[in-house]
């Protein structure tokens, strides 16, 4: 090993530097990176009622983060144990669920109930229940469960906790992604693309357990609001969304002298979001008679003038 001194240990790693708002390309500041990369996770946040184990180490993978710009191999680092931290979160959050007491069943016998005062007393039980073929009561199900990561995702799914379809894919990744990290064949690498993306899907796992959904979601996003808004076009083909709102101001400036040209209709649809991942234009290709919209658009009005749309 080759000891380095502090000032060289100070010093910005030039591969973590060339990754910038922009993909791949001219290096970053130091100092610009630093911040660039810290953003990709600050609104990470956790869910009040978040069990303390799995908070505190969500956090540090947090602050650990934020060294990958002084040493590239850092984000290897945090994309593994945030894997890692996928079966802690379903631990902590199975003992909150079972209160301190399991139950089994094994027909043709009653279920039978066993208190736990910690997981290491759950995976204890489940084994010695699995050789037995006993099943874990689950809401009135009775599920596999040999206290390992599968078992655990199972039991969180049968619960309730965990929904989703698309989810439930990217939650087979992520497991086999552990394994992986886990019981490792080989060397590998991980990008500050893929640590932040990592940790992002944590923060929306844990939360999800707790009760929480994500707002502007990758894999449990919370619901869409919908609002009131007047979509208009004109024979040209240009359109544009506003706000109910805006009704009771002037057209925008471009469109004041040609607004007679636009028909207007009113809708009831997802408004443009600053910063949404799903802010596109699904809604210029609404049509009254078909789903043509990326999301629900509900029709309420039209078409009309714009002073008709104001009444």
């Amino acid at each position: 090993m080759e000891i380095q001194t502090l000032e060289e240990l100070r010093a910005a790693d030039n591969l973590s530097l060339a990754f910038n708002p922009y993909g791949l390309g001219g290096r970053m500041r130091p100092e610009d990176a630093a911040e660039f990369q810290q953003q990709q996770i600050a609104d990470c946040d956790l869910a009040e009622g978040v069990a303390a184990g799995t908070r505190d180490s969500f956090e540090r993978l947090r602050t650990v983060f934020a060294y990958g710009v002084l040493c590239y191999d850092v984000y290897t680092v945090v994309g593994d144990q945030a894997l890692l931290i996928y079966e802690q979160a379903l631990r902590d959050r199975f003992m909150e669920w079972s209160a301190g007491t399991v139950t089994f069943r094994l027909p043709p016998a009653p279920d039978v109930s066993y208190t736990v005062t910690s997981y290491d007393d759950v995976k204890k039980r489940a084994d010695r229940m699995a050789r037995q073929r006993a099943k874990l009561v689950v809401a009135d199900q009775a599920i596999e469960f040999n206290g390992m990561l599968h078992g655990l995702r199972l039991w969180a799914r049968t619960a309730g906790l965990l929904r989703g379809r698309r989810s439930r894919a990217v939650e087979d990744a992520l497991a086999k992604l552990r394994n992986y990290v886990a019981h490792p064949s080989g060397h590998h690498i991980d990008t500050p693309v893929g640590a932040a993306r990592t940790v992002r899907d944590l923060a929306e796992l844990i939360n999800q357990l707790w009760g929480q959904a994500t707002p502007d979601g990758r894999l449990y996003p919370a619901p869409l609001r919908r609002e009131i808004v007047v979509l208009s076009w004109n024979g040209s083909g240009r359109t544009r969304m506003e706000p109910a709102s805006a009704l009771t101001v002037a057209a925008p400036v471009e469109d004041q002298e040609s607004d007679d040209e636009y028909q207007h209709v009113v809708v009831r649809a997802i408004p443009f979001i600053p910063g949404s991942r799903w802010n596109d234009a699904h809604w210029a290709e609404f049509d009254s008679r078909y789903e043509t919209t990326r999301f629900p658009t509900e029709y309420l009005w039209g078409p009309g003038t714009r002073e008709e749309a104001r009444a």
